[in-house]
């Protein structure tokens, strides 16, 4: 073979080489480009659902310090309650990543109807509410944070303790 020919041989082989190279590096850096944004699409989705769902919770906690103490009585604030919960739970249920703190939010709200069992007077379902918001707060908190989920505290433990029955 002459070398002019080989030489281009050489050559025709090198860019066909190359041209794979680039071909595979794009490919690849497109799929890792995909998955990053991806990735970030998600956590952005995380993040607002979670504090849609911390917002809810606040709200909730400033006006059952009004409305638990109001004349509509207890079946208006139950009915409340419970529409309030629905629309907690949807709100939770879109944030990726959340099975073991919505398993604890939706235990730590189970036992808001706990406060009946116990006569209290209406000052004392409010602080009872308000301790419980202050856990499910903390939780959820935790989380966006992405940090651990903190440890029940004594006052739940106590509620649990309790009224084992509570969370249906």
């Amino acid at each position: 073979m002459q070398a002019e020919v080989s030489a281009g041989l050489i050559g025709l082989a090198g860019a066909v080489i190359g041209a794979g190279g680039a071909l595979l590096g794009g490919w690849l850096q497109q799929r890792q480009q995909a998955l990053t944004a991806k990735a970030e699409r998600r956590e952005e989705r995380r993040y607002t659902a979670g504090q849609a769902a911390l917002d809810m919770l606040i709200r909730f906690r400033h006006a059952t310090a009004s409305r638990i103490n109001d004349d509509e009585g207890v079946d208006a604030w139950t009915e409340a309650f419970v529409e309030w919960l629905v629309t907690f739970d949807a709100a939770l249920y879109v944030v990726p990543d959340g099975d073991e703190m919505r398993k604890r939010l939706f235990g730590i709200m189970g036992f808001i109807g706990c406060y009946e069992d116990l006569g209290h007077n209406h000052s004392e379902a409010s602080l009872w509410i308000d301790d419980l918001c202050r856990e499910a707060i903390g939780v959820l908190s935790a989380f966006l944070r992405e940090e651990p989920l903190p440890e029940p505290s004594p006052f739940f433990i106590e509620m649990v303790l309790r009224f084992p029955q509570a969370p249906s």
